[in-house]
C-alpha cells in the first residue's frame, strides 16, 4: 500500500516543478490553445445573459471635436505605404520613421493650416493658459480632410489595428525663431481611464537650423548611421538623443507601459529654433476599453 509523502517532500517538489510550469507547461498550453485577447478580458458574466449588456466605450468617441470617428478605409483613396523604419528603443519602443508623409502630403497640411493658427497653450491638468516661457509655438486644427483622413488610418495599421484605440484630432504647430516647448511628457499616467497611449511627431516643414527634439533620458545610438536623423555633433551638446527635423519624417514612440503607467524616457522637448520656421504635427492615440453596463429595459403598459 503506497504511503502518503511527507510534508518536506511535497514541498520540496512543489519548488521544482513551479518554475517548470510557469516557464515550460504554461507557453506551451497557451501556443498550443490560443486564446482571443480582446473578447476574453471582456467575457460576459453569464453568456446565457449576455443580452442584457451593452459595451459603453470608455470615452466619449461621439465628440468629433476631441476624437477622429473610424471612416471606412475603403472609401478613401490612400497612397500605398512606402516609409521605411529604424528602432532606436525597445523599452520603450521608440522608431523612427522616413518618408511617414510624402512632400505632396506635407506640402497640403502646411498650406491648409497657415491660415488657422493661435497661440499654443499650456495644460497642467486642470486648466489652460499661454505660458510662452514654457511653450512658444502656434498651433492649428486640421480639418478633416481626405489627406487627414488617409493619415489616421495610416497611424492606426502602424500600430497593427489595434482595439480600442482612439485617434485624436491633429493640430499642426508653428515654431517661429526662437519657438520651443520645454520637456514634458505626453501622457498622465496615472493608470486610470483614457491616457495619451503613443505619440507620433511629424514634421511637415524644416527650413530651419535648430528645433530638434530632444529625449534627455534615451541613450544615443553608436552606430554613426544614425548621425543622419541625429545630432551628432557636439556643440550645442544636448543629453541623450536630438532628432533633427526633416521634411515628412517622422518619430514614434509608446508612453505607457502595460500597465498604464507612463515611461520616463519619453521625456522631451522641442529646441529653440534658432533660424527660419518649423512646421511639425502632433498625432496622438489614446486607449480605453469599453466597460459592461446593463441594459435598460423599458417597462410596455
Amino acid at each position: 500500500m503506497p504511503t502518503t509523502p511527507k510534508l518536506s517532500t511535497a514541498l520540496t517538489w512543489l519548488v521544482y516543478l513551479l518554475p517548470v510550469y510557469i516557464f515550460v507547461v504554461s507557453p506551451a498550453l497557451r501556443a498550443l490553445f490560443p486564446t482571443n485577447e480582446v473578447s476574453g478580458a471582456f467575457d460576459w458574466p453569464d453568456q446565457d445573459k449576455s443580452d442584457e449588456y451593452e459595451l459603453v466605450p470608455g470615452i466619449n468617441v461621439t465628440d468629433d471635436r476631441f476624437i477622429s470617428p473610424e471612416d471606412n478605409p475603403r472609401e478613401l483613396q490612400c497612397r500605398e505605404d512606402d516609409y521605411r523604419v529604424h528602432i532606436l528603443s525597445r523599452s520603450p519602443l521608440v522608431i523612427y520613421i522616413e518618408n511617414f508623409l510624402s512632400e505632396s502630403e506635407a506640402d497640403h497640411l502646411t498650406e491648409v493650416s497657415k491660415d488657422r493658427y493661435a497661440p499654443s497653450i499650456v495644460y497642467d491638468g486642470m486648466t489652460e493658459r499661454v505660458d510662452p516661457s514654457v511653450r512658444l509655438s502656434d498651433r492649428a486644427l486640421l480639418d478633416r480632410d481626405d489627406v487627414v483622413r488617409c493619415l489616421e488610418e495610416r497611424a492606426r495599421a502602424f500600430q497593427g489595428w489595434r482595439p480600442f484605440l482612439y485617434i485624436e484630432r491633429m493640430w499642426a504647430q508653428r515654431y517661429n525663431v526662437s519657438g520651443h516647448y520645454r520637456h514634458h511628457y505626453d501622457w498622465t499616467g496615472n493608470g486610470q481611464g483614457a491616457d495619451r497611449v503613443s505619440t507620433f511627431m511629424v514634421y511637415l516643414k524644416a527650413d530651419c537650423t535648430g528645433g530638434g527634439t530632444n529625449f534627455p533620458r534615451l541613450r544615443k545610438p553608436l552606430d554613426k548611421k544614425w548621425c543622419r536623423f541625429i545630432e551628432c555633433d557636439a556643440e550645442p551638446q544636448e543629453e541623450g538623443v536630438t532628432f533633427k527635423p526633416i521634411k515628412g519624417n517622422a518619430i514614434f514612440w509608446e508612453n505607457l507601459r502595460a500597465d498604464g503607467t507612463g515611461y520616463p524616457e519619453t521625456w522631451h522637448a522641442a529646441l529653440p529654433v534658432r533660424s527660419g520656421e518649423k512646421v511639425g504635427l502632433n498625432i496622438w492615440s489614446w486607449y480605453q476599453p469599453p466597460t459592461r453596463k446593463r441594459k435598460s429595459k423599458t417597462k410596455t403598459v
